[in-house]
């Protein structure tokens, strides 16, 4: 599925993006959890690698926040 939208106002824009971030913040809690659990060393670099992605991914949404502030 695409992730365009035609968006009504700004505030549902503002809205969407708080929401991908907020979603972005809990997959970064349970990366933490898995990385404490990792039985190898292997799957903890694996682990921080999908973290600095998720991190990426919410500082797009944070630029997207930002020139409408």
């Amino acid at each position: 599925m695409a992730m365009e939208h035609a968006w009504t106002n700004v505030g549902d824009e503002a809205l969407f993006l708080q929401q991908e971030m907020e979603r972005c913040e809990e997959i970064t809690r349970q990366l933490d959890e898995l990385e404490r659990e990792a039985p190898t060393a292997a799957l903890r670099e694996e682990v921080r690698q999908m973290k600095r992605e998720v991190e990426a991914i919410r500082r797009a949404f944070l630029g997207q926040m930002a020139p409408g502030v």
